[in-house]
């Protein structure tokens, strides 16, 4: 967290190009939201350059991380044998339940957006991300920017992989890894959000340029991508 400000920042100031109402037409994803602070980040950037979007959604489970099967798990935290409540929003934050979890960040990244007179909308899906597109996916607009803030591969690439099928993903749309280098092949592509990414580039053959990136090493590595054709 903290890399948002600078890297998407940077990004929307110097590499896009879709004017306000083309972004009023674009909706904003981030998919692994745990507490919020990270939506608001991303929030303040947009609010920053003055970018009102259709829709601002956030996706998490809110109760834990779901267990990654297909591949090793490289990180304690992210096994829920090992650690069930490690990213357990609503022991974290002292709530009763999934729902006053949901109410309170939608409340407080509403109010980031309201402070600054800006009317972007912000729905969070509880439950698992991939369960959330299928049942939602109708009311998505194309994505001005996606961030991937879950951590393991399988739910990054099944929602990537949601999003090209339904062409959500468009030329000019920024893409952020939260965990690009939470695993260790994360180099070669060969594990974790890195695989998925690489995965589905391939698959619908996107060109794609990576903008920016924070860390050097296993397993702390984020970075900002944008799609170049589609």
């Amino acid at each position: 967290m903290g890399w948002r400000k600078t890297l998407l920042d940077i990004a929307i100031n110097d590499y896009t190009d879709f004017d306000r109402k083309e972004l009023s037409e674009m909706d904003v994803y981030e998919f692994g939201v745990f507490t919020g602070d990270s939506m608001k980040e991303i929030a303040s950037v947009l609010c920053r350059h003055k970018i009102e979007v259709n829709s601002f959604y956030g996706f998490d489970t809110f109760t834990g991380m779901q267990k990654e099967t297909a591949e090793p798990i490289s990180q304690p935290s992210w096994d829920p044998d090992i650690e069930p409540d490690a990213f357990n929003a609503v022991k974290r934050l002292e709530l009763n339940s999934v729902t006053s979890v949901v109410d309170k960040i939608t409340s407080e990244v509403t109010q980031v957006f309201e402070k600054n007179n800006n009317k972007t909308p912000v729905t969070l899906f509880p439950g698992l991300a991939q369960d959330s597109v299928e049942k939602h996916g109708s009311e998505f607009k194309p994505a001005f920017y996606v961030d991937f803030d879950m951590d393991i591969y399988s739910p990054t690439k099944y929602v990537f992989d949601y999003l090209m099928k339904n062409k959500l993903i468009q030329k000019g749309t920024f893409i952020g890894y939260d965990d690009w280098g939470g695993t260790p092949g994360y180099q070669e592509m060969l594990d974790g959000e890195s695989r998925a990414h690489r995965e589905i580039v391939e698959q619908y053959g996107i060109k794609i340029t990576k903008l920016f990136e924070m860390g050097n090493a296993f397993p702390h590595v984020q970075n900002l991508w944008i799609v170049e054709e589609v």
